[in-house]
């Protein structure tokens, strides 16, 4: 190519600056992403903890004390060990031994609820949990307690059958409003 002014050959020239400005908006992202980290230099022992959030606490009660669990508020009238249950036409021998809470469910809430046997529990100084004998309560005449619906404001009584090795040190009962309630415990020692 030549020049149209003085006939001389004209180089064409490259411009320079649009990799430089590639370069800076490279580093500018690199020190961007390294702010907002906070990099492996920053210093965390000033920086205070977050707790994690205390577990709800298990409303807690002895013998003859109600206590509450969503929409039930329970009542242990007491405890018994026998080593059978039932009337004489219905008598269930305990593999171990039986452990019969006899207790009061009321319901506190606005619309029916129901209760279950399934949905207790009983547990030993070593924390072994049993599930009632749904069975063996049956066996109890009158036992109000296995799969009943309770209205607001009404109540059942009945007895919640647990069938344990012998010489099992119950220690408390966990009693649910249903098998997802956090529950409630009553104290049985």
């Amino acid at each position: 190519m030549t020049d149209q002014t003085d006939g001389k050959p004209v180089r064409k020239r490259r411009r320079k600056w649009p990799w430089a400005l590639a370069l800076v908006a490279v580093l500018g992202i690199i020190i961007g992403v390294i702010t907002t980290t906070g990099g492996d230099d920053t210093d965390t022992a000033n920086v205070p903890q977050q707790e994690a959030p205390a577990e709800p606490e298990v409303e807690t009660a002895g013998i003859g004390q109600p206590v509450r669990d969503g929409t039930f508020e329970f009542t242990v009238t007491g405890v018994e060990h026998r080593d059978s249950v039932g009337d004489p036409y219905l008598t269930q021998q305990a593999q171990g031994q039986y452990v019969v809470v006899a207790v009061r469910v009321s319901n506190i809430g606005d619309q029916q609820g129901f209760f279950t046997d399934s949905d207790q529990y009983l547990l030993d100084a070593n924390n072994r949990q049993y599930s009632a004998d749904s069975v063996a309560g049956t066996s109890i005449s009158g036992n109000d307690v296995l799969y009943n619906p309770i209205n607001p404001g009404n109540n059942v009584e009945g007895q919640l059958v647990f069938d344990v090795p012998p010489d099992t040190a119950t220690d408390r009962v966990e009693l649910h409003d249903s098998f997802m309630s956090e529950g409630a415990v009553v104290d049985l020692r």
